[in-house]
């Protein structure tokens, strides 16, 4: 378990202070992804380098498994980062090393012997599915096969938490994939806590338990995976899985958007709102999923001539929210659903 209290990291004095970190608070269980995700310039790679104490926090504390590290001399400290494996945006491996030598490093700067070092690698190399590009060197390896050498170095001397920063940037989809993947297994098979520094919400979705929205050094808002996107009032929620572009509505339709609020929306609740309704409902499109076992999304419907709040009273019965689209709002969903990066409009949560 990782936790961060009351986390500060300060730049400068006086006039030239700068405040990258402010009062951060959060838990990462056993067995638990953590996401934390935020623009650039949010603090998210200071955070990072605060976690495995790289750089000391200004004031408040990392604990790991009950211990203080923000406390400890830099001695105590080179023997305690070894509960926290990173694994960074960049692979960061060495060119002239093979991949068993990647993983065997920390092993050697621990004075390991050298028979045990190599049934560690074999080891770690088998669990990342890479024990046939022992003896490859980095450029003779794809990027995501290179990320996965990363992360069995990260592992060498068998960290309680794994610190993600960054991880699947620039990889491509196959590969994020199978990295989502193994961390998950990771996560179930060594206990791990794992803490996934990321821009990339899709990844999220993929990913992570719970989520925390990180904006000029502040968490401003956090939760469960599942409960962000069920909860209609999350920013956070919906950047996770903004609205898409859908058919036009016909003459007489007025725009719906309805949103699974609830985990027991019924699969048949279009012909049931339609039923109660006494009207046609015309879907127009929808971006609906299984996140963590939970059925999670939103549709947009055209209806005819159904009272506003009759809507909205009938869709909660149901477990849905259901919000009146606008062109307004439809123009900003479709730019969301087109970012590459968090939406802007995250920008601008107090």
């Amino acid at each position: 378990m990782i936790s961060l209290d009351k986390l500060t990291k300060v730049y400068g004095h006086g006039d030239h202070r700068t405040v990258v970190l402010d009062d951060l608070d959060f838990s990462v269980a056993a067995k638990e992804i953590f996401a934390v995700v935020g623009p650039s310039g949010a603090g998210k790679s200071t955070l990072a380098q605060c976690v495995n104490l790289l750089e000391r926090p200004t004031s408040g504390s990392v604990v790991v498994n009950g211990e203080n590290l923000s406390t400890l001399n830099e001695a105590q400290l080179r023997v305690a980062r070894g509960r926290i494996g990173t694994i960074f945006q960049s692979d960061g491996l060495f060119s002239r090393r093979t991949a068993a030598q990647n993983v065997a490093l920390p092993l050697e700067y621990l004075g390991v012997t050298a028979a045990e070092s190599r049934r560690r690698v074999a080891e770690l190399l088998e669990r990342v599915g890479l024990s046939d590009r022992a003896g490859h060197y980095p450029h003779q390896l794809s990027g995501g096969q290179r990320q996965r050498v990363g992360i069995a170095r990260a592992l060498a001397l068998r960290p309680s938490v794994l610190l993600s920063d960054e991880a699947t940037s620039g990889l491509d989809p196959q590969s994020t994939a199978s990295i989502v993947t193994l961390l998950k297994e990771l996560r179930d098979d060594l206990g791990l806590s794992i803490l996934f520094i990321t821009h990339e919400m899709d990844t999220v979705l993929q990913v992570a338990d719970s989520a925390a929205r990180l904006e000029r050094g502040r968490i401003v808002e956090s939760g469960i995976i599942v409960d962000l996107l069920q909860n209609p009032h999350s920013v956070l929620g919906r950047a996770l899985q903004p609205a898409r572009a859908h058919a036009s509505a016909e003459p007489g339709e007025v725009t719906w958007l309805l949103g699974y609020a609830s985990s027991h929306v019924p699969a048949d609740w279009l012909i049931r709102m339609s039923t109660t309704l006494a009207t046609p409902i015309r879907l127009l499109g929808a971006s609906i999923e299984s996140v963590n076992g939970a059925t999670v999304g939103h549709a947009s419907v055209g209806i005819h001539g159904a009272e506003p709040e009759r809507i909205q009273s009938v869709a909660a019965q149901l477990g849905l929210s259901a919000r009146l689209e606008t062109s307004a709002s439809r123009a900003g969903s479709i730019a969301d659903a087109n970012a590459d990066v968090v939406p802007d409009s995250l920008e601008r949560v107090a």
